[in-house]
Parts: structure tokens; C-alpha cells; sequence
């Protein structure tokens, strides 16, 4: 005597189902990757390349060497590299900073003097960078024009311990801006591959039921 199956032991059903899935997974990912092309991010990361004393703690502590800027006189001499990046798809232009306000950076110790600015690749423009008016330990990065994978670094040297470099004013507009220090951003290629893996376990799941089905 033959037994009907249940609807959940039916293979046609859970192929129905698996392709159901497939087809949302597919046209989800279609919409994601429109929605993207239509409205690139922008991001701009910053890194403390370098934060690193001039004196050993044998020579601060003796007084053996001694070091001045412009005839200031710098007890713990510092130099910083600060590195500005636009990891977006697009580039962030000088009427994107609010007011005309700069990005501003504290840099854990009073900053002596601007050593260099530079960009990269060739071609591109590095904005005005100068020590804050109000704090010391700050310095502003003025509004201008950051290209699509421009690179921008800033070294400073400062007087004081090492800290942790940190933005104290974000004044850009449609742009996400965040430390790069140990970071690791999701990239668009590896997020297609993850939903390609989705895709081929569904995918498998189906060629099975193709092949137990009878």
C-alpha cells in the first residue's frame, strides 16, 4: 500500500523553495549594486603613521642633546605623520566642508610647527594645514579639494608624551570620516563573494534534491 509523503518530504517543494530563494538573493543583490552606482559613499580615513619621540630616555633624562624650532626651545620633542585618505569612490570637494570649517585634529601635545604637507599621486593638491588658534595641541586641516584616492600627509613636530591622535571636529558634509588604525573596511568585492557563496550553497542544496528526488 503506498503512503502519500507530507508536503515537507516533497522534493518539488523544496526545490520551489530553494529557487524562490535564489531568485530573491539575486535581486537583491542586483538592487544593492544599482543603489551603489547611483549613490557612491564617500569616505575619508586618517592614520597615525608615526608618533615617535627624538630623544632616547637617556638623553632626556641627561639633558644630552637639546632641540629648538625657531628658537623655541622643545623639551620632548615629537614628530608626527598624520595621513589623510579618500577611500571613496568619489571625490570630496571644498564645498562639502560646512561653513568653510576645517577638520581639526588633536594631537595629544602641543604642536611646535608644521614640518611638510604633501600629496599623492602627483597632480593633486594638498589643503593648508596649521595649528589651531584656540588649542595648541590642535591643528586644522583648511577646506579643499581631496580626489578619489588621494592621499595626504601632514608631519608635525609637537612637545609632550605620545597619545592618540584623534578628530575633534568633522565638519563635512555626506562624508563618513573615521580612524583607519586597525580597521578593516568590507570591500565591495568581498561582499559580492559572500553573497556568491550564499548563492552556490543554495545552489548545491537544489542539485542534491535534483538528485535524490525520484
Amino acid at each position: 500500500m503506498l503512503i502519500a509523503k507530507a508536503w515537507y518530504e516533497s522534493g518539488s517543494f523544496w526545490q520551489f523553495i530553494i529557487t524562490t530563494l535564489v531568485a530573491v538573493a539575486v535581486g537583491a543583490l542586483a538592487s544593492y549594486a544599482t543603489m551603489r552606482a547611483a549613490h557612491p559613499k564617500r569616505r575619508l580615513g586618517y592614520l597615525t603613521l608615526t608618533n615617535a619621540p627624538l630623544f632616547i630616555a637617556s638623553h632626556d633624562q641627561t639633558g644630552s642633546l637639546q632641540v629648538t624650532h625657531n628658537g623655541t626651545s622643545v623639551s620632548r620633542p615629537r614628530v608626527i605623520e598624520l595621513e589623510l585618505y579618500n577611500s571613496g569612490r568619489r571625490d570630496i570637494t571644498a564645498a562639502q566642508f560646512h561653513n568653510d570649517a576645517p577638520l581639526k585634529f588633536d594631537l595629544g601635545a602641543d604642536v611646535v610647527g608644521v614640518l611638510g604637507v604633501t600629496s599623492s599621486p602627483a597632480g593633486g593638491v594638498a589643503p593648508a594645514v596649521a595649528v589651531d588658534s584656540v588649542s595648541p595641541k590642535v591643528v586644522a586641516i583648511s577646506p579643499s579639494l581631496l580626489s578619489r584616492r588621494q592621499a595626504v600627509r601632514a608631519t608635525f613636530l609637537v612637545d609632550g608624551p605620545g597619545e592618540d591622535v584623534s578628530c575633534v571636529q568633522q565638519p563635512l558634509i555626506d562624508v563618513d570620516v573615521r580612524s583607519q588604525a586597525g580597521a578593516e573596511t568590507p570591500t565591495l568585492a568581498s561582499q559580492i563573494a559572500g553573497v556568491l557563496v550564499v548563492l552556490a550553497f543554495f545552489g548545491g542544496l537544489l542539485g542534491l534534491l535534483k538528485i535524490v528526488e525520484p
